[in-house]
């Protein structure tokens, strides 16, 4: 057996070795330099003509040259003294033999030593491999005959867009149509923005048809095939089965590009129906949506601009339903982003109230009031900090009592936000951490009333009662609307003569502030005596059958006996008179049930029982709002529609008169009479020719009496 050796030892014999042959090679180097000191001449003619011997000479770390035989023999000799020295020498001389045959043109250029560097170059340029110019580019549509255009872009085809939707609906492969599908949705995105830099697409679209094609073909097709791919069950929603699929990660990237491309879409489409399309599909997609949190933002942005500021109410209602999908689908990590959203775009666009605008400021206080209603614990939040802030303003304005300031709080901003708090309150009754903010909220309005009470906020005046009156109706909290309604009647100074005249009604419904021409003219105090009847009977109906209701209206009874004492215009009086009859027999009522129940004062719960009775039994004034709402509903219709004529009327019918026949020459009646039309439509009797000879009687007299 051989004896082993240890590995320090081992390396210091192979450098003794290593020192040895160095040794040797220098002396060989040195005698070679005395042959070529005794003649220098020949060394030169050596090296310059024996070019065929220098391949035999060797070149050491010194730069210095010796002749390899001698390496070799030394080399052999030590397959004798040191075997293992011999063998490792062996092995290196095999890794540099294969790595000189590797770079073979490495050789050349050594051989070759009259080349140039960009000789070397062009020869190592030859050898790399160059594809042939004849070679087709393979695609998925080599079954047609494609055009290509300058920046080597295939153009989409009607035929090629039906065999990919065959592709997506059938085919096995369905990752590699999907994302052929999303590349042409780019090149379908490129065709409409020009400004825009556009991620690379192989594709391109040419022409409204073809546009429309890759549209539908994304619309009705992509999302049943990634449901498919990802072997979930058509129509699924749930964010938790998306992400648990195992197919998710393949195909997510691709989703999430084309989400991109569909939202530069939306950003750049201005037509209405092309904007539903669109809209109507991110509705399907947002399930996918909710699984790349890193581009909800700027899609969230878009879908509340569509929202809050688009012109048709079609794109309004399904931008919401987009946005109520999203926040359903994980209401712990995008409904907070949301209501932020939505909050300020519902304040930016209600800045300026007209007729036109306020049926849209409308539909986003009652959708943005059934977000809030989602999760109760990230709507206290928002609530609070909102509401906050509104009596900061509210109180720096009292406090400081600048221009500013005021102007902070008597705005339709303010006002807006002060309107869908109490539609959020309201719709929540059965939060209870929500209900702890009714209290302020009652506050703030009732110190915005208190703010400026002159004739000229009257308008704003009247909106804040309405929303004090809505959340005592409808949280069942006592509010004392009261005295801010009967605070009208002296503010106005009926008495004094109006010095212009106008036909047109006033209205207050989209007015704050009124100027000091509008209050000289006669319509302002009758818009004033008609917004107190209304504002007066939507609160007493909501206490009318409460066992404090008799003394509740004792104000009031006084002050309207003193209205109508000092009055003389009749219509007001008559208004007002009425009210004051149906309240009185009210409590007159409510008097006598309560001497006779024997309800102690202290048992809330006998007291509530009691009153549901009176309320469903009825009281006068129930009975009078009732008939009286249905009026008013009706003139809100006419005022909406602007259509004075609506309502059950008999319309008459036109009649078309048949042309006579001239044949007996007989001269044409240019002017027909409207007799027969109204007799057609009304009939006539001999009462309607004595009222009509009356009426020419009347007539013909005062006439004369002008005479």
């Amino acid at each position: 057996m051989a004896p082993t050796m240890k590995p320090g030892l081992k390396k210091k014999t192979i450098l003794k070795k290593k020192k040895s042959i160095s040794e040797k090679l220098k002396k060989v180097e040195s005698d070679d330099e005395s042959k070529c000191s005794d003649n220098s001449l020949d060394c030169i003619e050596f090296n310059s003509e024996s070019d065929h011997d220098a391949s035999s000479l060797s070149e050491d770390e010194g730069g210095r040259v010796y002749d390899s035989d001698d390496l070799e023999d030394e080399v052999e000799k030590l397959k004798t003294s040191d075997p293992e020295f011999y063998k490792y020498i062996k092995e290196c001389d095999k890794s540099l033999s294969k790595i000189s045959e590797s770079n073979g043109f490495d050789s050349q250029a050594e051989e070759d030593e009259d080349y140039d560097e960009d000789d070397i170059e062009g020869i190592k340029a030859e050898k790399l491999h160059k594809p042939s110019t004849d070679l087709e580019i393979g695609s998925d549509e080599s079954d047609f005959e494609n055009q290509v255009n300058e920046q080597d872009q295939f153009i989409i085809t009607l035929a090629m867009i039906q065999s990919w939707r065959e592709k997506l609906q059938n085919s096995k492969q369905k990752l590699k149509y999907i994302t052929t599908a999303t590349k042409a949705m780019t090149a379908a995105l490129q065709r409409v923005t020009i400004d825009e830099i556009n991620k690379p697409t192989p594709y391109k679209v040419e022409g409204s048809s073809v546009f429309n094609g890759v549209l539908q073909m994304c619309m009705f097709d992509l999302y049943p095939a990634i449901l498919k791919f990802l072997k979930l069950p058509p129509g699924c929603t749930s964010k938790n089965m998306i992400l648990k699929s195992k197919y998710w990660n393949k195909v997510k990237m691709t989703v999430r590009s084309y989400l991109t491309d569909l939202t530069k879409l939306l950003n750049n489409v201005s037509s209405e129906d092309i904007t539903c399309v669109l809209l109507k599909h991110l509705h399907q997609m947002i399930s996918f949506l909710s699984c790349l949190p890193t581009i909800v933002k700027p899609i969230l942005k878009r879908l509340v601009a569509l929202w809050s500021a688009n012109d048709c109410e079609t794109v309004k209602v399904v931008a919401f339903l987009c946005i109520l999908k999203l926040a359903n689908s994980d209401p712990t990590v995008y409904l907070e982003m949301i209501l932020k959203a939505m909050y300020v775009g519902y304040i930016a666009n209600s800045k300026f109230v007209s007729p036109k605008s306020l049926p849209g400021i409308n539909f986003m206080r009652q959708s943005l009031t059934e977000m809030f209603s989602i999760n109760e614990a990230i709507s206290y939040n928002h609530a609070f900090l909102y509401i906050r802030q509104l009596a900061i303003h509210l109180r720096n304005a009292v406090t400081l009592k600048k221009k500013e300031n005021i102007q902070s709080v008597y705005n339709w901003q303010y006002l807006s936000s002060l309107k869908l708090w109490t539609d959020v309150l309201c719709a929540t009754l059965n939060k209870k951490q929500l209900q702890t903010l009714v209290y302020p909220l009652i506050q703030i309005i009732i110190g915005c009333v208190k703010l400026i009470p002159t004739v000229q906020y009257l308008p704003l005046r009247f909106h804040c009662i309405s929303m004090l009156t809505k959340l005592s109706k409808e949280t069942g909290k006592f509010v004392p609307v009261l005295p801010h309604i009967i605070e009208a009647l002296s503010i106005v100074d009926f008495q004094k003569r109006h010095s212009k005249t106008s036909m047109r009604p006033m209205d207050f419904t989209c007015v704050l502030r009124l100027s000091k021409s509008q209050l000289q003219e006669n319509v302002f105090k009758d818009a004033v005596i008609e917004n107190l009847h209304s504002s007066l009977m939507d609160y007493l109906i909501v206490e009318a059958h409460t066992i404090s209701f008799p003394d509740l209206v004792i104000p009031l009874t006084i002050k309207l006996k003193e209205f109508i004492k000092n009055c003389k215009n009749i219509n007001y009086t008559r208004k007002l008179r009425t009210i004051l009859d149906k309240v009185k027999e009210t409590s007159t009522m409510i008097n006598e049930k309560r001497g006779k129940s024997g309800i102690p004062l202290y048992d809330l719960k006998a007291i509530q029982a009691w009153e549901s009775d009176i309320k469903i039994a009825g009281t006068p004034m129930s009975q009078y709002y009732d008939s009286w709402f249905k009026l008013n509903q009706q003139q809100m219709a006419r005022k909406l529609t602007n259509n004075i004529a609506l309502g059950e009327f008999n319309i008459p019918t036109l009649i078309k008169h048949k042309k006579k026949e001239n044949g007996n020459k007989e001269p044409a009646e240019l002017f027909p009479s409207d007799d027969e039309e109204f007799e057609a439509n009304f009939g006539s009797s001999d009462e309607d020719k004595e009222m009509n000879e009356e009426v020419g009687s009347d007539d013909n007299d005062s006439s004369i009496e002008d005479n």
